[in-house]
């Protein structure tokens, strides 16, 4: 019995020391979602745990990258004059857990206009890589600002050139003898009428 004490004891910290989150079901209920989860079984340290091996893994391969310029400098194969501090290592990383609750919080950092997108993107950790999708998004919304204008001005060019048409057609039936014509019968009509209804009063 003391054994299997000491092995489920070095079994839980040795997840707890490298962020592996508990899978058991909590005993005596608990109605706690979202966050609350995350914090208490460990989910949120996993996280921190990632972030921390992705910096190792970032100084990895930029040290891998340094010696492979290196190598097709001395062969002369490459005439690259830039250092490592210059790249950026990027993980694809998938940050979809509790997107409503990141969603919310981005609308409300962004909507106090003093942040910068990238730094609201950053905050709520919804992406790894927040130029990008920025860039994506602005050359997005560009291109749909560009199709609603053009948009607007064909349609501004077929209203007048409708306008255009009626305009040339009244003024050709204004010019047009037989226009004219029943046109001032029509007059003489009504002239007429008046004149009957005064002489039956």
């Amino acid at each position: 019995m003391g054994i299997q004490n000491l092995r489920e004891y070095l079994e839980e910290a040795y997840k707890t020391i490298i962020g592996i989150p508990d899978r058991k079901t909590r005993g005596g209920g608990g109605g706690d979602t979202g966050d609350a989860v995350k914090l208490r079984d460990g989910w949120a340290d996993i996280e921190i745990v990632a972030r921390i091996k992705e910096s190792y893994f970032k100084i990895a391969k930029k040290k891998q990258i340094a010696v492979a310029i290196k190598i097709l400098q001395l062969l002369g194969l490459a005439r690259i004059d830039f250092k490592t501090i210059d790249l950026d290592v990027k993980f694809t990383r998938n940050k979809n857990d509790n997107l409503q609750t990141k969603a919310q919080a981005f609308s409300t950092l962004h909507g106090t206009k003093t942040l910068d997108p990238a730094d609201s993107l950053e905050m709520c950790d919804m992406t790894t890589d927040v130029v990008e999708v920025i860039d994506r998004g602005k050359k997005y919304w560009e291109e749909v600002a560009e199709n609603n204008l053009e948009l607007q001005k064909r349609t501004q060019e077929v209203l007048k050139q409708n306008n255009g048409e009626n305009n040339s057609s009244n003024t050709k039936a204004e010019n047009n003898p037989a226009y004219k014509k029943t046109t001032y019968n029509n007059n003489m009509n009504k002239i007429s009428e008046k004149h009957n209804k005064k002489e039956e009063k």
